[in-house]
């Protein structure tokens, strides 16, 4: 039988993780439903062995260190299957989820998709908790609920594949991809649901999020430099600069949307945002005296 889809799972060191995504894909992989490649790049783990310990799966490994590098051959393995999702290898994702998902796509219109975000927060402590609830509210889930950003997994039609050729080298690859189409292309799928692994403190939590900000200032540079095709503005974003009085109309609309059992959570997030931000900054300071030595 042909392929209902392909599924790409680039993979970096990821032997403790990748195990659960694909046993949710294990059958359906067997079956031939969906033609699922998972690329190892640069991996000095077991990665590898265990992504084929499951029948069906495609696992190859390329000594590129990168993720661009492994969606890039992981679409020149897919070939012409569509539709076709980009999985991390760590999320959790059932069956059925990624059926929604494929269903979603598997449309001759320029569609692509992401599910909706449960955040794993069970081990996290009491200000991890507070980050990640801070994400639920009105005044982020209004941009959050129309971006396919921090999701771990989205997905293509085949003609919506046809917008860019090959990833460029950036570590925000879903803000690349986010970027190439406007709101009214972009779907979250109501049965589709993945959940996503959180730091358990704090400190792990701002070190993940200054590696996410050295991502986005990163794809930032890129969009600033590269031409923006089939008249996609893809600088558009949260961070995007824009007129004062654009920015006085945001801010005015975010202050009716908090509600009071907002406030502590939203206090959480800027705060780590602003450590994330001194984060960067020291670590600017670091690479400038390392190149002056």
């Amino acid at each position: 039988m042909e392929p209902l889809a392909s599924i790409v799972i680039p993979a970096h060191n990821e032997e403790h993780r990748i195990r659960g995504l694909l046993q949710s894909l294990s059958e359906a992989s067997q079956q031939g439903q969906y033609a699922v490649f998972v690329i190892c790049n640069g991996c000095t783990d077991r990665t590898r062995e265990v992504a084929e310990e499951f029948q069906g799966v495609h696992v190859v490994e390329i000594e590129d260190v990168g993720k661009h590098f492994a969606l890039n051959e992981g679409d020149r393995l897919a070939d012409d299957i569509f539709p076709r999702l980009y999985c991390d290898a760590d999320i959790r994702i059932d069956s059925s989820s990624i059926e929604h998902l494929v269903r979603q796509l598997t449309t001759d219109k320029l569609v692509v998709a992401g599910p909706i975000v449960k955040y794993d927060v069970e081990r996290g402590s009491w200000g991890v908790k507070k980050y990640y609830r801070s994400l639920e509210s009105l005044v982020m889930s209004k941009w959050l609920d129309v971006h396919l950003v921090g999701r771990g997994v989205y997905g293509a039609s085949r003609e919506a594949r046809k917008r860019f050729d090959r990833f460029p080298p950036l570590f925000a690859d879903d803000k690349f991809f986010d970027s190439q189409y406007n709101e009214i292309e972009k779907a979250i799928v109501p049965g589709a649901l993945v959940t996503i692994w959180t730091p358990a403190s704090l400190r792990q939590l701002i070190r993940n999020e200054t590696r996410v900000a050295k991502g986005n200032r990163q794809a930032a540079t890129y969009f600033v430099h590269e031409q923006v095709i089939d008249g996609v503005d893809s600088t558009e974003g949260a961070h995007t600069s824009g007129s004062q009085s654009t920015k006085l109309e945001t801010l005015t609309q975010w202050t009716k949307d908090v509600r009071p059992s907002d406030i502590l959570p939203l206090i959480t997030y800027l705060f780590v945002t602003g450590m994330t931000r001194v984060s960067l900054v020291f670590l600017r300071i670091r690479q400038r005296q390392v190149s002056w030595r």
